[in-house]
């Protein structure tokens, strides 16, 4: 049960209450929450979850912690212009501005009028930052004047806290933690940086926001007065690297988990190797396909009801597979389209086993059998991106009975079918769910 209409639950409708009751087990880290019905959660509803644990191996590099929630923010609703885009008459639309923890800067004078959210730091000390990019479009860049970032968890995973950097690349759904050394002694204060990458069209050409940056404060203890206006554009040139080397690997590279037992990939041989071939096709409005099938939520049941109530061990639907529990598998997403995407994958951690620069080409199920793999200190994660004319390819342990959608972060791509769903071991789901009173029908 993960909240999404159709798959595990109906939609929550108007008047209408649900209580999710679940474990965290042996889970810690920065998450969110956010509504899977159409595209609600670009008009805000969404939140941010922390699982603390007592046990953090890096509680004793840090005095307290913040949270920084980035998001994409249209005028006009999103449930409006979706219903727009649906006709095919416009493209992917782009936002206009982006918000820093619920505030922004838009059509105010920066040196009088604007608005700022300030995050407060003390000299000498060490601050933990949970930055979260809950956009359902844009991909970002943060900045941090004259201060470095030691990252040290990537989407509830920690890592191992050795790298240290100056800007960060965050797709939609992505998260991450670093920690800041506040300067010994400053009487100044300091402007953080949030820049959205431009937005790629059809015919290759980039488009950007009219306010493509959303500005921020690293105060000093109790100094209020601005940053210097001078320094607005000090990190220029690490913003425009970032959005270069995002043109070619979406996502940070080089991020090493830390060395625990449980990130480990399980020596076991591989059971299943899945290949998703994913393609824009059509037009008015068209639709994202796997394999030459478009994902499409069903209305009036859910996939958790077609187990439960009618006792299917498999599930007949487009760009829907059914897994066995306790094996390993490899998925080859093949990104046949000009955008990159962010895919995020539910109930499950990943391991990267190889991810294709942009334009590198596809790859079939004999060129996968020559690959070599480093199964060392692997990136794991939950939200991962694939980029143009590319591939990528993950590894999951079928661990967790359930019914899991891997779907495009980019909402608007999952608007029209980007999205997979694996069900996994229904008949463990039948065995332990069989006294839960799930409707056979969501609406009368």
């Amino acid at each position: 049960m993960d909240g999404v209409p159709g798959i595990s639950q109906c939609s929550i409708l108007p008047n209408q209450s649900f209580n999710y009751l679940f474990s965290t087990n042996n889970q810690s880290g920065t998450y969110w929450y956010h509504s899977h019905h159409l595209i609600q959660y670009g008009d805000g509803l969404k939140g941010i979850f922390i699982i603390q644990n007592p046990n953090d191996p890096f509680q004793h590099f840090y005095d307290n912690e913040e949270i920084f929630q980035i998001t994409d923010w249209y005028h006009i609703p999103v449930h409006i212009l979706l219903n727009t885009y649906l006709t095919g008459t416009i493209n992917d639309p782009i936002p206009d501005c982006l918000l820093f923890n619920g505030i922004g800067q838009f059509n105010c004078h920066l040196y009088e009028n604007c608005s700022f959210y300030r995050s407060i730091i003390q000299t000498n000390s060490r601050k933990r930052y949970r930055i979260i990019n809950t956009s359902i479009y844009s991909t970002i860049t943060i900045t941090i004047d004259q201060h470095q970032m030691k990252l040290i968890e990537m989407d509830g995973i920690y890592l191992n806290g050795n790298e240290i950097v100056q800007s960060i690349r965050i797709n939609p759904g992505q998260r991450y933690s670093f920690l800041l050394h506040g300067n010994e002694n400053s009487s100044q204060n300091y402007w953080i940086r949030v820049t959205t990458h431009p937005f790629i069209q059809f015919n290759n050409q980039y488009l950007q926001s009219n306010h493509s940056t959303v500005y921020a404060i690293l105060q000093y203890n109790s100094n209020e007065f601005l940053p210097s206006f001078h320094s607005l554009h000090n990190d220029f040139h690490l913003i425009q690297q970032s959005i270069l080397n995002g043109q070619h690997f979406v996502d940070e590279i080089n991020l090493i988990p830390m060395n625990l037992t449980k990130y480990e990939i399980p020596k076991k041989k591989v059971f299943q190797t899945i290949i998703l071939n994913a393609q824009f096709k059509g037009g008015n409005p068209g639709g994202m396909f796997f394999n030459n099938e478009m994902f499409i939520h069903p209305r009036n049941t859910t996939f958790l009801s077609l187990i439960l109530q009618k006792n299917q061990s498999e599930i007949h639907w487009p760009s829907t597979i059914t897994i066995k529990e306790n094996e390993i598998y490899d998925i080859i997403i093949n990104n046949n389209d000009y955008s990159s995407h962010p895919f995020h994958l539910h109930g499950h951690h990943v391991w990267i086993l190889s991810q294709g620069k942009s334009n590198e080409g596809f790859l079939n199920q004999t060129q996968y059998e020559t690959m070599n793999f480093n199964l060392n200190n692997v990136i794991y994660r939950d939200t991962f991106s694939v980029t143009p004319y590319s591939y990528l390819i993950f590894r999951f342990y079928s661990n967790n009975p359930g019914i899991w959608m891997l779907h495009c972060h980019n909402d608007w791509h999952l608007q029209i079918g980007m999205a997979f769903v694996f069900v996994e071991s229904p008949k463990l789901i039948q065995q332990t769910h069989s006294n839960l009173s799930i409707p056979d029908k969501c609406y009368k």
